[in-house]
């Protein structure tokens, strides 16, 4: 049996991806003591209202050997993705809990990827093991070839708050409250791993043109699209329509951003992950 395990980092619920079985291992997040599990129980309008309300550190914990090995079950080949091993200790984890699982089952075969990114793109990446999992190729051969595409995807965001970030030290709460009373949006990229910074944006109409311009100016020339919000479906489809207007045959698929990735971009934010290029690869 073959299986694709990926963490929460995904926003990826789905049991199977084209007909290849798939398994989440939530994170957890932790708000002034309240602890919730980022799985498909989690209450999103809920998590999404105790984050705002904070000005207390929130955290994210990574998920435990148990949870990984309880993923990994008994499939003779797994593959395993995770967010970013610059933002979190799960990639570290995932590897520890597969030399385990490898002392148990010797002629199993796991390979555990850090996505060096987050949400959407995970979610290609995920869909792309799928298709070449379904190819029939050797197990060598999807390594090889999800680590070619990884180069091909790329991830940006346009964070609804700096809020939480200001509250966890990693900004300054004067430039928090700044952003917020400017109306600023700050776009950001996963530069190998670690999440980086490009512009700022005022209003939602700019902030949509300077997202499409860094989509072009990282290779996008029409590739596959998929955008993750908080709670911001509008703001999703008003993105997804100037991006078709642009690129008619680019397919563009909008999705709900998890907890962890609701923890990062907050209520309003965008998530886009993309391939660079014309079509997928």
């Amino acid at each position: 049996m073959k299986k694709i395990v990926v963490d929460s980092g995904a926003n990826l619920l789905e049991k199977s991806i084209k007909n290849v079985e798939c398994v989440n291992v939530p994170l957890t997040l932790t708000i002034e003591g309240q602890v919730w599990s980022d799985d498909e129980a989690l209450d999103l309008p809920a998590f999404t209202a105790a984050l705002q309300q904070t000005s207390q550190p929130s955290t994210s914990s990574c998920p435990n050997l148990a949870q990984w090995l309880a993923a990994y079950g008994d499939a003779d080949e797994i593959y395993v993705l995770t967010i970013t091993g610059k933002m979190s200790g799960s990639y570290n984890t995932a590897q520890q809990a597969a030399a385990i699982y490898l002392e148990a089952h010797p002629s199993a075969r796991v390979h555990v990827f850090d996505s060096l990114s987050a949400g959407p793109a995970m979610h290609l990446m995920a869909e792309k093991l799928a298709e070449l999992i379904n190819s029939g190729q050797s197990f060598e051969r999807v390594v090889m070839s999800l680590n070619e595409f990884r180069s091909q995807v790329e991830l940006i965001f346009a964070l609804g708050s700096l809020d939480n970030l200001a509250a966890n030290g990693r900004i300054s709460p004067v430039l928090a409250k700044v952003a917020h009373l400017m109306n600023l949006r700050v776009i950001g990229t996963a530069d190998q791993g670690s999440f980086k910074m490009l512009t700022k944006a005022r209003g939602p109409k700019k902030c949509f043109q300077a997202l499409i311009t860094q989509m072009e100016q990282k290779g996008y020339q029409g590739g596959a699209v998929r955008i993750d919000h908080v709670q911001n479906q509008e703001a999703a489809e008003r993105f997804r329509q100037l991006l078709l207007a642009e690129y008619p045959n680019a397919s563009v698929v909008i999705s709900k951003c998890r907890g962890l990735c609701t923890f990062y971009a907050e209520q309003g934010g965008l998530m886009i992950g993309f391939v660079k290029g014309h079509k997928q690869q």
